[in-house]
């Protein structure tokens, strides 16, 4: 996944998550948020900060996903033999 790609996915869905949250019963409302959405990371994208954010953003996950991969796994307890 490219850093740009995950930083729109980081920004957009938790914004349009709040959005449908609070603003779906009002329609109108809720297309001038999601536009408004578009524009802002549309700004974020032509600026480059989209980027940096899709870099900590996969950074963050590479270290969650080295962390677990470094807790040791227990061994298995030998069997009993009669």
């Amino acid at each position: 996944m490219t850093p740009t790609i995950a930083g729109i996915l980081a920004l957009a869905l938790p914004l349009f998550l709040l959005g449908l949250l609070f603003l779906r019963r009002n329609g109108a409302v809720f297309l001038f948020y999601i536009v408004l959405c578009a524009v802002g990371i549309g700004y974020l994208v032509t600026t480059g900060a989209i980027d940096e954010i899709g870099t900590q953003v996969l950074d963050q996950i590479g270290r969650l996903s080295a962390e677990k991969s470094a807790e040791p796994v227990p061994a298995a307890p030998a069997p009993a033999t009669p």
